[in-house]
């Protein structure tokens, strides 16, 4: 079983999950994806979290980390978010080159495990769905039995489960064409384990909320631009707002979560792009 990453909370009655995903960041200050320069998109969204002052037990980055495939990307996402001195576990998306996330999160202390025990009553489980060189998602039979035996190993706790790929058709059609190939098994779990109280996810740059059986599921926007809802083709929103997720886990199980975007968004996408 993967090592243990046992946390405390700050409040005995719930603990709190800054939820980032999808930043998309560049080696160069001024690098732009879409139009959008992610970099200053992301630094906003840290900044506007940082002015809140809210305090969070975890944060969870669920991939998509980069968008040019350099260390120095990774070095600067590590650098931000050690700023809220919160231990922060994480993921590969369809973007990421894994040894390089590695090696470079190493070296920043961000926390490797993909289970997390969080307070007395919740168990945090990272799944890996990236398929190297490809944008849809699967989740191989060992990260299927990962996530059962940790269930399994835990069956006192409730349970929040963390991919990079959206298992729930996302409306727009070209999306779900990248979507977890191999959901149903996922679905067979949640449908087998009522432990799991709560499934997110990132990939899709838009928010989303779901009831999937006994679990709450959503998806959290990207930190850069957003796509536009209800699409059969590639459409940018112009007037989504890069953002994040808080995740509350109360101690009777139930969750409670809000999405927040930034107040002045400057970041408009050039939504004549059919394609990146």
């Amino acid at each position: 079983m993967e090592s243990l990453l046992t946390l405390q909370i700050l409040n005995q009655y719930c603990a709190k999950i800054l939820h980032i995903t999808d930043t998309h960041l560049f080696e160069n200050e001024n690098g732009a994806l879409l139009g959008v320069k992610s970099n200053a998109s992301f630094l906003s969204v840290i900044n506007e979290i940082k002015r809140s002052n809210k305090k969070y037990d975890l944060i969870v980055a669920t991939g998509d980390f980069v968008q040019d495939g350099s260390k120095k990307s990774y070095a600067r996402f590590a650098e931000q978010i050690k700023q809220f001195n919160t231990p922060c576990v994480w993921l590969a998306g369809n973007h990421d080159n894994f040894s390089y996330m590695q090696e470079v999160f190493s070296s920043y202390q961000l926390a490797k495990n993909k289970v997390v025990m969080l307070g007395d009553n919740w168990l945090i489980v990272l799944l890996n769905s990236q398929v190297v060189g490809q944008a849809y998602g699967l989740l191989p039979e060992s990260e299927l039995q990962f996530l059962e035996k940790a269930l399994l190993a835990h069956t006192d706790k409730n349970a929040m489960v963390f991919l990079h790929h959206h298992p729930i058709d996302s409306g727009c059609h070209w999306l779900d064409e990248h979507i977890l190939k191999n959901r149903e098994e996922l679905e067979k779990i949640v449908q087998k384990f009522p432990s799991i109280k709560g499934l997110g996810w990132g990939h899709i740059h838009q928010q989303q909320d779901h009831v999937w059986h006994n679990c709450q599921a959503f998806s959290t926007p990207s930190t850069c631009f957003q796509f536009k809802p209800n699409c059969y083709d590639f459409q940018l929103a112009n007037d989504d707002a890069p953002g994040w997720r808080e995740i509350i886990l109360n101690e009777n199980g139930s969750i409670v979560s809000s999405v927040f975007r930034i107040a002045d968004n400057q970041f408009l996408p050039d939504v004549s792009q059919k394609g990146y």
